[in-house]
């Protein structure tokens, strides 16, 4: 993306030709969602949104690096914020998918959607599901090929105390890269959809 300068009077206009829309918007998002992601951000910096565009005016050239460093911000504060967003509907969609797939396999009542758990840290978390058995627990971490949501899991998972009684699963749609997946499996053991329902079958009875 590019941040763009209008000449105006003695100020200018900075603004983004709504670049921004169209990236998050092609990254898999509805316009009226790009739209309320942008705005929220605008709201926060004193920008403006209009026309698709992030832009902010200024009355003098004293204040145009200013102008700049906001504009260039908001656009990625923005498209970041959106990428966040779809990751989350994404690992949403395959913990669903796979709590279908596992729940008709193991007794009844034995996985939970949105289990919380503390970790060693005190910080409490919501992991994406969680199978329970008369051996302890399993903690289901679904997770997308995006850095910001490698990591988040990755943090997640990390805080969990090692337990013989806790198994740690990161459960991913076989897109991950052999980076991510490297990096994952030293807080837990990294599976698609049939290697999670493979392990919990196999070892929760």
């Amino acid at each position: 993306m590019f941040v763009y300068i209008v000449k105006l009077g003695d100020g200018f206009i900075v603004h983004d030709a709504g670049e921004t829309v169209a990236v998050i918007m092609a990254h898999g998002q509805s316009g009226d969602t790009a739209k309320k992601i942008i705005k929220s951000e605008c709201k926060r910096y004193g920008l403006s949104f209009g026309k698709r565009r992030i832009s902010l005016k200024i009355e003098a050239i004293d204040w145009l690096e200013t102008a700049i460093v906001s504009v260039a911000n908001t656009c990625a504060m923005s498209a970041r914020n959106a990428l966040k967003e779809n990751s989350k509907k994404t690992e949403q969609a395959l913990a669903e998918n796979l709590y279908q797939l596992l729940e008709p396999s193991l007794p009844k009542g034995a996985i939970t959607k949105g289990f919380p758990y503390k970790g060693a840290s005190g910080r409490r978390y919501k992991f994406d599901l969680a199978v329970q058995s008369r051996s302890g627990i399993t903690l289901i971490e679904t997770v997308t090929a995006h850095a910001i949501s490698v990591n988040s899991k990755y943090v997640a998972l990390a805080d969990v105390p090692h337990d013989a009684q806790v198994n740690k699963i990161v459960a991913h749609n076989n897109d991950l890269s052999a980076e991510d997946i490297l990096l994952l499996q030293n807080v837990a053991t990294v599976a698609g959809p049939d290697g999670v329902h493979k392990l919990l079958t196999r070892n929760v009875q």
